[in-house]
């Protein structure tokens, strides 16, 4: 059977991988912010007898592109050889998107619209009609909503009528340009390029460096073309001009309005939290208030009481049946102690964070879909414009509370190489989820009333050390200074998550949690286990030193001060540079939290390991993603910045610690100095201030200004 190509295309937040997903049955990432596709994802599916090649293509605004993500979408559609293009519209911002509509119509592309969202069009008391946009347009206009079922699937039915029909979409503001004359004199050189000569033409009327350089012009046609004047300015002017003309009329008001009252009090609550999501001096208490809200509940309240649940069921029914199994049957002690202790031992002592891991990805897909991390990006922009990235790089630091390998994937969305390059260098200090369990096991046993405010410190220590590193590779560093940071971004309005999409966000982020527990944890538990219970000369159980413990000892000194110089301390770090999970799997299977830490200072030293854990090595699968993105000469300045820099400040923090124990009036006086200080960075930092809350705009409309 032959398998014919649909592409998706759209601008940034338009729900494009929402249809992805819906048509396909799929469950890829979706968020509201450019940078979640960074490189196309295909699905073959059977539809009508047809078997179709679905391809999510990166969101873009222009194929003029100035990221790697971009240039993925541009090269798929000028490369299509007529395959449906499925372009998905916001159907509440058509005069924007449709720029995009009209570059896909002079690069030849064989279009279909989908006007998606327009369900919320219709509470805004609007319809669009699109059989009079489409017979302006000259290409098939669909309304759908992704988020409603099987409206999605009508757009497979447009797209497969024009698999063996192209489009008949007449332009004719290109006609008020000197597109033809353009045209004569490219005309050769185009097609020796493979590119569509109207495209190649108005490409260069943009200066599209991309284009020019394919099509290798002569000194002589370079002189002809720039005769022409430039025409920039009155093309994108002629494109908005043309898209208002095919948009008057085509969005109308409904026949039944809704119910105004309700709408205008739903408006009226998005406009007040945006006052404090977009406030330039309140933004940021609110989102730390947020965020310890979240920890409150997930580590302080609802998690632990889940944990501890999972916990009992393990240790007395699963582990403690096992034991008598085993002693019943008169195993060998070392099989007893592998089994019990090297495999459900470890792995149990996973499995019992499951709760909280699910109640914070929980809160981290609401903060997502509600369009609040958006605002979150927009508020920061202004701190991080000063250190050479843009409010784009939050999104990539904030995945990687999830997963920093995946969050360093999302960096080919930074159109600035060194701005690419620094965020993925800094996205390792994030505290991902895999180190979650790592400060649950030990919080709850030396800080058991504030764990959740010790978890919520941990956190906000890993986003300072990013900033502060960034800034100094900023201000010391000439291979990383970046170039004046650009920030274009959708303000999505805000929307009530949908069950749906939590679910599978949910269930997701769960299957790769208990994959990993039953792979990668399982066989790092058994080999630590392994190497931390028999020796090279006695085997099993000998008085002589175990593998590991030699190995431990070797290393121990250089943690001493650090205040964890123990082997068992060490052996566990060992097992976190596979994945971060294997520490606690390694300090279960040696005795506990409890034995690792002892003395009069306990709780310091279980601090500053945590800390340690926090900002050493990433796991290899980021390391991978890091050599990747930026290269192998990169990967390993960033192995050893974090080695050093987990170090220096794990060693700060145990010497503060020590002297607010030893001497509290200096403690109180050291903190004033730091509030003091944290506050005049923040009115110094403080980002941009929304007044309005204008669907797409960035801040510099009148409105906003």
């Amino acid at each position: 059977m032959q398998t014919d190509k649909i592409l998706l295309v759209g601008n940034p937040n338009v729900g494009k991988t929402s249809v992805f997903n819906r048509i396909t049955r799929s469950n890829e990432h979706v968020g509201n912010w450019h940078g979640v596709t960074v490189e196309e994802k295909s699905k073959i599916i059977t539809y009508k007898d047809k078997a179709l090649k679905i391809v999510d293509l990166p969101g873009l605004y222009s194929l003029t592109v100035y990221s790697p993500e971009e240039a993925v979408s541009r090269d798929a559609v000028i490369s299509g050889k007529g395959a449906p293009v499925l372009d998905v519209c916001d159907a509440n911002n058509l005069p924007r998107n449709l720029f995009l509509t009209l570059q896909l119509l002079e690069a030849g592309a064989n279009v279909v619209v989908a006007a998606n969202m327009t369900d919320e069009l219709n509470a805004r008391g609007l319809r669009l009609d699109e059989k009079l946009l489409s017979e302006r347009l000259g290409v098939p206009v669909v309304s759908i909503s992704a988020k409603k079922g099987k409206s999605a699937f009508v757009v497979l039915d447009a797209c497969v009528d024009r698999i063996k029909k192209k489009s008949r979409a007449t332009l004719p503001y290109l006609e008020t340009l000197p597109t033809e004359k353009l045209c004569g004199i490219i005309e050769k050189n185009a097609n020796e390029a493979r590119l569509n000569v109207v495209f190649a033409a108005v490409k260069l009327m943009e200066h599209d460096d991309f284009v020019a350089e394919k099509l290798n012009l002569s000194e002589k046609q370079l002189a002809e073309i720039a005769a022409l004047g430039d025409l920039h300015a009155a093309l994108v002017s002629a494109r908005y001009g043309y898209i208002e003309e095919i948009l008057d009329g085509a969005v109308l008001p409904l026949d039944k309005a809704p119910k105004t009252k309700r709408h205008k009090l739903v408006e009226k609550v998005k406009r007040t939290a945006d006052r404090l999501a977009l406030s330039k001096y309140f933004a940021l208490p609110t989102f730390l208030l947020v965020i310890l809200c979240v920890f409150f509940i997930t580590f302080g309240t609802v998690g632990p009481f889940f944990s501890g649940l999972i916990g009992d069921f393990f240790v007395n029914c699963v582990k403690g049946s096992l034991f008598n199994l085993l002693t019943r049957l008169n195993a060998p002690d070392w099989t007893v102690g592998l089994i019990c202790d090297g495999i459900v031992g470890g792995v149990c002592g996973i499995l019992v964070f499951l709760p909280q891991i699910l109640l914070l990805f929980f809160f981290l897909a609401v903060m997502e879909d509600s369009g609040y991390v958006s605002r979150v990006a927009f508020m920061t922009d202004g701190l991080f414009e000063k250190i050479g990235l843009s409010g784009k790089s939050v999104f990539t630091l904030l995945m990687g509370f999830g997963c920093c390998a995946t969050a360093v994937l999302t960096t080919r969305g930074l159109e600035d190489e060194k701005m690419r390059k620094k965020t993925a260098l800094i996205t390792s200090f994030m505290s991902c989820s895999a180190r979650l369990p790592v400060y649950s096991t030990i919080a709850f046993v030396y800080f058991t009333e504030f764990n959740y405010l010790i978890i919520f410190g941990l956190y906000a220590l890993g986003a300072l050390v990013a900033v502060a590193v960034a800034a100094v590779m900023e201000n010391c560093t000439k291979k990383l200074k970046s170039g004046k940071p650009s920030f274009i971004m959708e303000m999505p309005p805000y929307r009530f998550p949908t069950f749906e999409r939590i679910i599978q966000i949910l269930w997701v982020n769960v299957k790769n949690f208990l994959l990993k527990v039953g792979t990668t944890v399982f066989a790092l538990g058994v080999i630590m286990w392994v190497l931390s219970n028999f020796s090279l000369t006695e085997g099993y159980g000998g008085e002589s030193d175990s593998i590991m413990m030699t190995l431990g000892k070797i290393l121990a000194p250089l943690f001493a001060p650090l205040g964890f110089g123990s082997w068992k301390a060490v052996t566990a770090l060992i097992g976190g540079v596979v994945a971060k999970e294997a520490v606690v799997s390694t300090i279960q299977s040696l005795g506990g939290v409890e034995t690792l830490f002892v003395g009069e200072y306990a709780g310091i030293d279980a601090l500053s390991f945590m800390v340690y854990t926090l900002l050493y090595v990433p796991c290899l699968a980021t390391v991978s993603a890091l050599i990747k993105e930026t290269g192998a000469k990169w990967a390993l300045f960033a192995v050893t910045l974090q080695l050093c820099v987990a170090y220096a400040v794990t060693f700060i923090v145990r010497v503060v610690a020590l002297t607010f124990v030893n001497s509290p009036g200096l403690a109180v006086s050291v903190c004033l100095m730091l509030i003091a200080a944290l506050i005049s960075l923040f009115l110094a930092f403080a980002g941009k201030n929304v007044r309005g809350n204008c669907e797409g705009c960035v801040g510099n409309c009148a409105k906003c200004k």
